[in-house]
């Protein structure tokens, strides 16, 4: 019995939130905007309705009102909160002190060529909210008296997974390689990198592989969400030493849009 209520509710749940996302209602525009997808370099969000975004990606997300003509909009006295629905994952949030609705969410468990539908849609609260989180799931708040919260304003886009890959060759020297000594580095445009190091139990790196018959190595990777840039390109280099002490390098730069 127990089972068939929490998946009565899980249902009830899922259908109740399509529809309160996507219903008309409310004067008012918004805009949702991301760390991810296409903008100027000077701006630091996208607004573009169709996105990519890296699998394992922690994607921000920004929520305004605006009147007819785009400019912001305080939500003081008209919205209380906004829901976010990016595929089957719920998130709420209040605005914080500037007016805005801030939001984080990691996309693990994405595949690369999977699209995602992304809601975001602001309620005033109509005495106690529609939905409470317990224990780690989200329950209807059921009351004959209490009128469900109004919907202010929305807005949507759409993300597709991507994943993607390094792929470098190295020459055979001489002095055969000294495998150890390789290190993979990413670097981001904040003035960040990640060094990554040769795949071991225990510790995910790169694969390198060798030497073939046409007399290279090929050193290969699938970076994380994290650690390359969420919009543009990504710089990545290369550093082996031979068994002489000799350094080889190569570079690269591989499209993360």
């Amino acid at each position: 019995m127990a089972l068939l209520l929490r998946r009565t509710i899980s249902t009830t749940f899922v259908v109740f939130l399509g529809v309160a996302l996507s219903a008309g209602g409310g004067c008012r525009s918004a805009s949702l905007a991301t760390s991810t997808g296409p903008r100027p370099a000077e701006r630091r969000w996208s607004v573009a309705d169709r996105q990519m975004v890296h699998v394992g990606e922690a994607v921000q997300f920004d929520f305004v009102l605006q009147d007819e003509s785009g400019r912001f909009v305080s939500p003081r006295e008209r919205a209380d909160y906004v829901v976010l629905q990016v595929g089957q994952e719920r998130l709420e949030t209040d605005p914080d002190d500037a007016g805005h609705f801030p939001f984080q969410l990691t996309l693990n468990g994405v595949r690369p060529g999977e699209t995602l539908d992304v809601q975001a849609a602001a309620f005033a609260q109509q005495g106690g909210r529609d939905f409470m989180k317990v224990r780690g799931q989200w329950l209807k708040t059921e009351s004959p008296y209490a009128a469900p919260d109004r919907r202010v304003a929305g807005d949507s886009l759409r993300f597709t997974a991507y994943q993607s890959t390094i792929d470098f060759t190295i020459p055979r020297p001489p002095d055969d390689l000294d495998l150890e000594t390789g290190v993979l580095r990413l670097r981001r445009v904040d003035g960040s990198s990640t060094s990554v190091y040769i795949d071991r139990p225990g510790r995910r790196g790169f694969v390198i592989t060798g030497p073939e018959p046409q007399g290279y190595y090929r050193v290969t990777y699938s970076p994380k969400g994290t650690e390359v840039n969420p919009t543009g390109t990504t710089d990545v280099e290369f550093i082996i030493f031979d068994a002489g002490g000799q350094r080889h390098a190569a570079a690269q730069t591989i499209e993360t849009p």
